[in-house]
């Protein structure tokens, strides 16, 4: 059966917005319903909402929506408090001729994982002893009954995604520290899920591959806490594009020079800016500044620079500079009652 929609009655009095074809195309299999309906209310807002007045729309809670908000801040579609969202590749699908299968390339994580019925996990409980195991440490790890889809999820982090069992339990200790960090915050399945294939596309699938990127958030965090600190930014968690960004500054500076950045965004901007101590650092990189004394010289450089080009006389009156014209031909010429050319 083919569907089509009249271009024009009362569904369109209310007016029309643009959606991305992405969501058609790739999202509507990867996003669930909720989030789908969540990006539509920030799409026809403008491009912008918050999460009260998404919460109020879909009859949620703001915890709620923050966290099925996630999934669109890590694909980089949309950004939150201020801060820009990354920008996201979209290949649109290749058109193929008629009669010909279409063939597409198999992505790493985003090919969906299949929906399991409570008989279909039941199935896999009873042909992998560990995936039960990790059921009942899932439900010690989380305080709590775990719900149909978070039993999917992790049957599907193990058979589908190839993850250990260990791995995935690691995972949920880490998104429940999370938790524990920002008390108003829901973790849920979908967030877990993002975590997991972040983790697989950076090639943690070792249980030694988890304890080392463990400890490369936990140096994260507290780097975040650190300059979060520094700049006056109220943020409990960093965003996977400021990690990604405070990462890069601790391999190219001390604390010492973002410090210093930092206190030059706070003199030339009104609020705190990352983006502003970012670009002062790749400056700082780029003319090989890498120390205060550098940054102090430069500073100066600039100052004596700025005062040589607007000072306009010297005391006795002279021109400070030599001038571009002939003075004594200007005389000439005007003597001559010629043409003057400056």
């Amino acid at each position: 059966m083919e569907y089509s929609i009249a271009p024009f009655g009362p569904v369109w009095s209310g007016g029309v917005f643009n959606v991305p074809a992405a969501v058609a195309d790739k999202y509507i299999k990867l996003a669930s319903e909720y989030q789908l309906k969540a990006l539509l209310i920030i799409l026809s807002s403008n491009g912008k909402s918050s999460s009260a007045q998404i919460a109020k729309k879909l009859g949620l809670t703001s915890a709620d929506v923050c966290e099925l908000m996630e999934f669109w801040i890590a694909e980089g579609v949309v950004g939150a408090d201020g801060e820009a969202a990354r920008e996201a590749v979209y290949s649109a699908p290749e058109k193929v001729e008629s009669g010909e299968p279409e063939k597409k390339a198999k992505p790493k994580t985003e090919i969906s994982a299949p929906t399991l019925t409570p008989k279909d996990i039941v199935a896999a409980v009873r042909g992998n002893a560990e995936i039960g195991e990790l059921l009942n440490e899932a439900q010690s790890v989380l305080g709590r009954t775990i719900s149909h889809s978070e039993e999917e999820m992790m049957v599907n982090m193990v058979n589908f995604y190839g993850l250990r069992p260990e791995v995935v339990l690691m995972i949920l200790e880490y998104c429940k520290t999370l938790k524990e960090k920002d008390g108003s915050r829901t973790i849920g399945a979908a967030y877990i899920l993002k975590i997991a294939q972040n983790w697989m596309d950076e090639g943690v699938v070792t249980l030694d591959d988890a304890e080392e990127k463990l400890k490369e958030l936990e140096k994260s965090d507290r780097e975040w806490s650190e300059i979060a600190a520094l700049a006056g930014i109220a943020h409990k968690r960093p965003t996977v594009r400021q990690r990604e960004m405070i990462k890069r500054w601790r391999g190219d500076f001390s604390i010492e020079m973002i410090s210093l950045a930092i206190d030059r965004m706070k003199e030339n901007t009104g609020s705190p800016s990352l983006g502003y101590v970012d670009k002062v650092l790749k400056n700082w990189k780029k003319k090989g500044i890498s120390t205060p004394l550098d940054e102090a010289r430069e500073t100066e450089e600039f100052r004596k620079s700025r005062e040589k080009q607007t000072e306009p006389q010297r005391k006795t009156g002279e021109i400070s500079r030599k001038p571009t014209y002939d003075i004594e031909k200007i005389k000439r010429d005007a003597m001559n009652n010629t043409d003057i050319k400056y």
